[in-house]
């Protein structure tokens, strides 16, 4: 590569870069893009399932919909995807326990859990997987955010909530920034789990 060609090609990446960041596509549409996010989400590797209409504001490369087949706990749910039940864990929160093997029930973690059905039992979502964390963890969950048809963000909701703390596992993700004001905001004020 010459470089001149080099030159053009790291200019092209900057534009799309800045495209992709301001909220705007090289087709001129719009893609909602968190605020600080190191990259646009992807979609998640699921046929979608279900019929519910796509909320207008969704990410571009969030997928779905899809029929929550059941919640397991307070971060993870299972939907079908290509035919296999599967488990989905809601990426950038870590719930207290409440179905773990081996494990002992956490205070708070029935209620995060309980929180979890009154929000997404029976419900079709919308999904998107974040670069920075992976698509798949060592459990072989599908990691995602997780949209109702509402337009909702289940994983920030759920933190608002106090039902969970913000957690990337050690690994940055798309909206940590704003997952743990919305955590912080909710231990400040002593609901769900940090009225423990």
């Amino acid at each position: 590569m010459t470089a001149s060609q080099y030159r053009g090609r790291l200019l092209l990446g900057s534009v799309l870069a800045v495209l992709a960041l301001t909220g705007c596509t090289a087709q001129g549409g719009p893609q909602i893009v968190p605020a600080g996010s190191p990259a646009p989400l992807h979609e998640v590797p699921c046929d979608a399932t279900g019929t519910a209409a796509r909320p207008p504001a969704l990410q571009a490369t969030a997928s779905g919909p899809y029929t929550v087949e059941k919640v397991v706990d307070g971060d993870t749910i299972r939907i079908s995807c290509n035919g296999t039940s599967t488990r989905v864990r809601l990426v950038g929160i870590n719930a207290p326990e409440s179905v773990k093997e081996d494990a002992p029930v956490e205070c708070g973690g029935p209620e995060a859990s309980t929180y979890l059905h009154s929000l997404l039992d029976g419900q079709q979502v919308f999904l998107a997987a974040d670069p920075a964390q992976g698509v798949r963890d060592k459990y072989d969950r599908l990691l995602a955010y997780v949209w109702t048809t509402d337009g909702t963000l289940a994983n920030r909701t759920i933190l608002e909530q106090g039902h969970a703390e913000a957690s990337g596992y050690g690994k940055s993700f798309a909206y940590s920034k704003d997952f743990t004001t919305a955590a912080d905001e909710a231990r400040k004020n002593g609901v769900g789990r940090w009225a423990c």
